[in-house]
């Protein structure tokens, strides 16, 4: 399959993740960027809560339910405007906020023309960045978690349950299941659903929708609210979004991290509900409807895409929170004429403080799961901020230049506080992650991210954007000063008629920022990430996870293993993935699965199936019938012995079927009368 074959399953799959949402951004009465940006995080909250919904009801997991949940959550919203509204629900069910906002139609559409051309070049460039990263539609990272992701994917598509409370029964052994975040696994089932597509195809088709198309939208919806009706701003931000390496490039790279990825990709847009909640967003209203319910609709699915996402917009909403309180504070008078709404609003703040502590402290990993450490000094973390050159991405002058503009005239304009903190409070967490030393402390403050320095300069991005956003067209708007000034004093001397040019030349102004930015700074810093990526993505001789003769194995399973069968594996050296890849059963469907007690028995015994009941009735219990052996290389370079699946070529319990390289799948012949 070539790229430009995957054109349909994209638009597939971008429409899979904007019309349900759209249905019901539309019916609550947004219109414009605010319903377009808004619709993405909408479906994935839908598809993430249904997914938890469905078993209950026996309802198998399908795009059609996703759909269906879209349609009934927009009839149901509808339902409740027309019993509010009765005979005014046309009239304001076509209002569209802002409409009321002075300015001539025309330029208005020139703006919207703008706007909307801004974002498809940078959705084109996502596109292209992330084409170059995976190298084929149908590479797959090869990453240790991507066994896990995977497999996810097949698992759902076998059991018909998307569940993030029930998933990671893949991986539990005797043991009870535990929440995982399956948002991400569910979207990509559905996808294989409706296209047909193999699974690292669906995987890459649904990464890149999300990337060009959820993450984009939502960037420049956050910089609408930071920037206010700044046509330039905004458009500025769509193109910014595909001009940073630490996202999404580099969470499509590390790990991999589909769920904070995914989850990273709704923040802006799910911040900026939280901006209009709370009333701090610039020259923007929304109608209450909307106001209180979006929040409501998409902070689940935002949980539910992964954890720290729904604690990284806690943090960042704080300030959201502390910036209007202060507001009423300020106001003697309003406090005076509204004492109940005071002591409840006083009531409401002490609350969530005390409600952010308890999450803090709860939802956090595992401590052995949180042993990253520092990668650098705190002088060369903060470096890394002013510079955009976060985890040893070159420096991105350009749009640092433009990030730092932009925070100036946010300070000295006043009304962007909360933004401003934001960015300053990533800004420390990064900084303590990546350049002060293990202890309590820091895992206090970045533990909820794996004390991870990956995942937390993934979030750089995020509140760096709308001020470089800010910083076009603050730019934007000098030169265009120092254009017409010039016209004026050219008009005086000559006496002619004065042209005024100042549109035409704000956007080539931004055009031509943009370019300076992308010549002087970004180049280096994407061709970096992408190479970074490729390598990920690349199927070798060497693979970490997958060699190119171990793929050929796999390729013949669906022709050798019937599909009753199992496969006995050893996870580490990649054996696990032919679940996902050859859609075979195999003993092991992650790295770090909790192994059954019959699954232990054959890892330590099957080569002695000939002489050992009890691996016999191992192999009964399980249905294995061959081993896959792809040799001792594991994913991370370790050392997890097997015994039971090793040295199989001069054992008496299996039989050679095939073998390409060094790969090789053994049929058992032991125990056959068992």
């Amino acid at each position: 399959m070539s790229w430009p074959e995957t054109l349909p399953y994209l638009l597939a799959a971008v429409l899979f993740l904007l019309l349900p949402g759209a249905l019901v951004t539309l019916s609550l009465g947004l219109r414009g960027l605010s319903a377009a940006a808004l619709a993405g995080p909408v479906t994935i909250s839908i598809a993430a809560v249904l997914a938890v919904l469905l078993p209950f009801i026996s309802i198998p997991w399908s795009a059609g339910a996703v759909m269906a949940g879209g349609a009934l959550l927009s009839a149901a919203v509808l339902g409740f405007r027309r019993a509010r509204e009765g005979s005014g629900l046309w009239r304001s069910f076509t209002a569209v906020p802002g409409a009321h906002e002075p300015g001539a139609q025309e330029p208005r559409r020139r703006s919207t023309a703008w706007v909307a051309a801004a974002f498809a070049a940078g959705a084109a460039m996502v596109l292209v960045e992330l084409a170059l990263a995976f190298g084929t539609p149908e590479s797959f990272s090869q990453t240790f978690d991507n066994v896990f992701h995977l497999n996810g994917v097949r698992y759902i598509l076998d059991t018909g349950s998307a569940s993030s409370l029930t998933m990671s029964k893949m991986t539990s052994g005797d043991a009870a299941p535990y929440f995982y975040p399956a948002a991400w696994h569910g979207l990509a089932a559905a996808l294989i659903q409706l296209t047909g597509l193999p699974i690292p195809a669906a995987v890459n088709i649904l990464n890149m929708a999300v990337a060009a198309v959820v993450w984009p939208l939502g960037c420049m919806m956050l910089t609408r609210t930071v920037a206010g009706d700044r046509p330039v701003a905004v458009g500025a931000a769509g193109i910014l979004a595909a001009l940073f390496a630490p996202f999404p490039l580099l969470l499509l790279d590390f790990g991999v991290l589909y769920p904070n990825f995914l989850a990273i990709s709704m923040l802006p847009a799910v911040l900026a509900a939280i901006a209009l909640l709370f009333h701090v967003a610039r020259q923007l209203e929304w109608p209450p409807l909307p106001r209180f319910t979006l929040p409501l609709v998409i902070v689940p699915g935002l949980a539910l895409a992964h954890p720290n996402g729904f604690m990284s917009l806690l943090v960042l909403s704080v300030p959201i929170i502390l910036q209007e309180y202060s507001r009423y504070l300020r106001d003697s008078a309003h406090r005076a004429r509204h004492r109940t709404a005071w002591i409840a609003a006083t009531a409401g703040l002490a609350a969530g403080a005390v409600a952010l502590v308890v999450l803090w402290t709860a939802i956090r990993p595992p401590e052995d799961a949180a042993f990253w450490g520092p990668v650098q000094t705190p002088r060369g973390a903060v470096f890394d901020i002013l510079t955009n050159g976060a985890i040893d991405r070159p420096a991105a002058v350009g749009v640092s230049f433009l990030m730092l503009l932009g925070l100036f005239v946010c300070w000295r304009r006043g009304g962007r506080t909360w933004m401003i903190a934001g960015f300053l409070i990533i800004a420390v967490l990064y900084v303590v992650v990546s350049g002060t030393m293990k202890g309590d402390l820091r895992s206090a403050l970045t533990g909820i991210w794996y004390n991870d320095s990956n995942r937390i300069a993934a979030l750089l991005p995020l509140t760096v954007l709308p001020f470089a956003a800010v910083g076009v067209d603050s730019a934007a708007a000098w030169l265009r000063r120092v254009g017409d000034r010039r016209a004026a004093a050219r008009q005086a001397r000559t006496g002619g008629p004065h042209v005024a040019q100042g549109s035409g030349i704000a956007y080539a102004v931004v055009c031509g920022v943009l370019v300076l930015a992308v010549a002087a700074s970004q180049v280096p810093s994407l061709r970096y990430a992408i190479g970074s990526a490729r390598i990920a993505y690349r199927e070798s001789d060497h693979s970490l996870l997958i060699t190119a003769d171990e793929q050929k194995v796999i390729d013949q399973l669906d022709r050798i293993v019937p599909a009753d069968a199992a496969i006995a594996v050893n996870p580490w050296t990649g054996g696990a993935l032919a679940y996902a890849l050859a859609n075979r059963e195999t003993t092991a469907k992650h790295i770090l699965t909790a192994n059954t007690a019959a699954v232990e028995t054959l890892n330590r015994s099957l080569r002695d199936a000939d002489r050992d009941p009890a691996v016999c009735a191992a192999l009964q219990e399980t249905k294995v019938r061959y081993v896959l052996d792809f040799g001792s290389n594991e994913v991370h370079f370790g050392d997890h012995p097997f015994p039971g699946l090793e040295h199989l070529n001069n054992s008496l319990a299996v039989r050679l079927v095939l073998a390409e390289g060094g790969a090789r799948l053994y049929e058992v012949t032991a125990c056959r009368g068992t």
